[in-house]
């Protein structure tokens, strides 16, 4: 576990890992011709380069291997004694930055970077103002290097943690640009006998991107590096001529390489021998005959691999896989609630085909066992056609509901014939007893079985939900796909991954996004725009630097609510339960439960209820099926205390209202045209054992409220009362609404446990 805490904790702080294969010794290459091409710049050379050793340790490089190539760039260019000390001061500032965001574990911010950059410059700047009086230059190479820290850092960052080049967002494109120009101007200054780095560098980026990027990326980059050169020499036709010739290898970069290679020289032999800028000579072209056969030398697949970088064949393949596996799992959900289904069906038939205990069958047992071993049965069965159950039938009714037979209950036929009525009597009587006895075992069976046929019922829907889920289309490739990314990208958000999940009546995203992007407004706006859905942020996971958006489908309406209670006098504990929660995203569950009794019985029996009721409805049961569940399990509790109960479940998607009731007080919705009462007059649940609750389905609108209150409130206030105070209080607060309905019941003598609650809906 100490390996693990330590590994995660190693991301804040600089890599100092350094693995030599020819990818790395080839970026390694990279990266210091960068800083000493950045060194090289007259004056600000030290600037630059500060900026770009900078970014790169921003960019995850290994620090111990760039800060010598960083120095050594350095005092190249500028063979001073102070050299050392301006590349040491930063180098230390800068692994200190790192040590104190190591130990508060936190990740190192950009503008951390970009300060410890212009305090690493402070070295510079007293030798520069002290020893030269060269105020101007001094603060102009400050400000460049804090300001092309920013642009090396996300640049840098982007290029080689990111790695991706087709999806940059507007701040780094704006630090790319800044970057380019940069170099471009650095490029301009290195030249000898006549012959400039320049031209192999546009020759060689022009076919480039030609080749393995879109149009108006090539044609931006070759402008970016002819307004770098531009600056540098002082004209602005450098910037002509490098739109020329990257917009000569775009126009025929639609046959080969070879063709835009071709078409790239002709521009550049026929600006030459136009004269259309200062430098054009035998050289230049030269020196663009370098750059093109540069990277006519990088193998024709390469140039494949980075063109198709962006495509996502693989993708899609792995998106249908996705699919089917969730239609798949969909279909063998939907079977297996089939199955459920189909035990129910069966447990409930079992339970309606129980074995009769009536009187009926009690009187022909008798008949059987008892009158016909008597010795005087053939007079009885002949004077009546028959055995004597018929005339048993009055006698076993009565002692199946009194226990006992008496002479009164005899019929003639039995006191003016039999001459063993007191024997038949008690074996009557005794035969009931056992009757009853066999009766109430039957229906405990009977209760059980038609309490595991409605949990399989629940249990049928709970995976047809599961199904109805599961079946719903992912996507994380496709037009749409990148279309979000593409709006995202113009309002500088970089979604490297995008997931998006259709449902029947649902759409979740999920998107993998930079740490600065995941706190952003817009991002749920853009993407709700693009799908043409209200999704909002359900949660944020860090995944190391980046971070894990889930979106889902933001609720139409809210609902705001307001409570007040108060336990009866005398007893510690209220025997009122409330429970407010969210079972789902899009359902708000209110419950009052109102325990017969008061004190600590009631509040368990209320709370066990509650608790009941919470667990089915975050499984997913149906109303109906919970609380006859509930019901039933109280019925099996054997405890003498009751609960009424009071439910109301809103939906904020359509502002649907479901309130169940199970012997509560009445509940009131409080439209702006009236007030409407919904009442209860079944027992409360566990008294009954078949027991249906009252459900009803109403439709809240915008500013509608609910009253829900005990047996306490209303049986003091009465329904003309409530009615009575809200109009009088006419409030829009279900705070102000629900004290105030409980301070009236107070001052009417209630006297038993009180709890009011008051939702109010209203649009989001």
């Amino acid at each position: 576990m100490k390996k693990n805490i330590l590994k995660a904790e190693r991301r804040f702080f600089p890599s100092f890992e350094f693995k030599l294969t020819p990818a790395a010794a080839v970026k390694f290459v990279a990266e210091c011709l960068a800083l000493f091409l950045f060194a090289s710049v007259p004056h600000f050379g030290y600037a630059l380069a500060l900026a770009l050793f900078c970014g790169l340790v921003y960019a995850r490089q290994n620090i111990l291997a760039i800060a010598p190539a960083f120095t050594v760039a350095c005092c190249v260019f500028d063979l001073r004694w102070w050299s050392l000390l301006n590349c040491a001061a930063p180098i230390i500032l800068l692994i200190g930055l790192y040590l104190v965001c190591f130990k508060l574990r936190r990740n190192v911010p950009i503008w951390a970077v970009a300060l410890t950059a212009a305090a690493g410059m402070l070295p510079y700047i007293a030798v520069g103002c002290a020893l030269y009086g060269d105020y101007v230059t001094v603060a102009v190479a400050t400000l460049i290097a804090a300001v092309m820290t920013f642009c090396c850092s996300i640049a840098a960052y982007a290029l080689l943690v990111r790695g991706s080049l087709k999806s940059l967002a507007i701040d780094e494109l704006i630090a790319g640009g800044v970057a380019v120009v940069a170099a471009s101007y650095a490029l301009g200054g290195v030249q000898a006998y006549g012959f400039c780095l320049f031209y192999v560098a546009l020759a060689f980026a022009a076919l480039w991107l030609s080749c393995t990027a879109k149009a108006g990326v090539a044609l931006t980059f070759c402008a970016l590096m002819g307004i770098g050169m531009a600056a540098k020499s002082g004209s602005l036709s450098y910037l002509g001529a490098a739109v020329l010739v990257g917009g000569a290898a775009v126009a025929f970069s639609p046959f080969t390489r070879w063709a835009s290679s071709i078409a790239i020289l002709l521009t550049q032999a026929a600006l030459w021998l136009l004269g259309a800028y200062v430098g054009a000579d035998w050289r230049t072209l030269i020196m663009t005959a370098v750059g093109v056969a540069a990277c006519l030398a990088i193998p024709a697949k390469v140039f494949f691999k980075v063109r198709d970088m962006g495509r996502n064949d693989d993708s899609r393949a792995y998106q249908g896989i996705v699919n089917r596996r969730g239609r798949e799992l969909a279909s063998r959900l939907q079977s297996a609630g089939e199955v459920f289904y189909e035990m129910s069906k069966t447990m409930e038939n079992m339970a309606d085909s129980r074995t009769q205990y009536t009187s009926d069958r009690l009187a022909a047992e008798v008949a059987r066992s008892f009158c016909g071993k008597c010795p005087d049965r053939a007079a009885c069965f002949s004077a009546l056609g028959g055995d004597t159950r018929d005339v048993l039938k009055d006698m076993a009714q009565a002692a199946l509901e009194r226990g006992k037979v008496t002479i009164l209950d005899m019929p003639p036929f039995i006191t003016s014939r039999c001459s063993r009525m007191h024997s038949l009597a008690q074996v009557l009587g005794s035969s009931a007893e056992a009757y009853a006895m066999k009766r109430e075992l039957s229906d405990g069976i009977m209760l059980s079985k038609k309490l595991m046929s409605e949990q399989f019922a629940g249990m049928s829907l709970v995976l047809d939900s599961l199904a109805g889920n599961c079946s719903g289309q992912v996507r994380f490739t496709g037009d749409g796909v990148e279309r979000v990314k593409a709006e995202l990208l113009k309002h500088n958000i970089v979604a490297s991954e995008l997931v998006i999940a259709e449902g029947d009546r649902s759409v979740a995203v999920t998107a993998l996004v930079r740490e600065q992007d995941a706190q952003k407004a817009v991002l749920s706006k853009v993407i709700s725009s693009c799908l043409k859905t209200g999704l909002e942020v359900c949660r944020v996971e860090e995944k190391g630097d980046k971070r894990l958006v889930y979106l889902e489908n933001a609720p139409v309406f809210e609902v705001a609510y307001g409570v007040a209670e108060k336990r009866r006098d005398m007893e510690g504990v209220s025997g009122d339960s409330r429970s407010i929660l969210c079972p789902s995203r899009s359902l708000r569950l209110f419950a009052i439960c109102d325990g017969m009794g008061s004190g600590e019985s009631a509040a368990e029996a209320s709370q066990s209820a509650i608790g009941m009721i919470e667990s089915f409805y975050r499984a997913g049961f149906d109303s109906n099926i919970i609380l006859g569940l509930v019901n039933k399990l109280l019925k099996l509790s054997l405890e003498d205390s009751f609960s009424s109960m009071d439910i109301a479940v809103v939906d904020t998607y359509s502002g649907a209202l479901d309130v169940i009731k199970l012997g509560a007080a009445n509940s009131f919705i409080v439209r702006r045209d009236g007030v409407e009462t919904l009442s209860c007059s079944l027992p409360p649940a566990g008294i009954l054992d078949a027991i249906r609750p009252l459900t009803s389905r109403c439709q809240l609108y915008d500013g509608d409220m609910l009253i829900m209150m005990s047996d306490g409130v209303f049986d003091a206030l009465d329904g003309k009362g409530v009615l009575q105070a809200v109009d009088e209080m006419d409030t829009a607060n279900p705070q102000t609404l629900a004290d105030g309905l409980l301070r009236r019941a107070l001052a009417r003598g209630a006297q038993d446990d009180c709890t009011v609650m008051a939702l109010r809906l209203f649009a989001v």
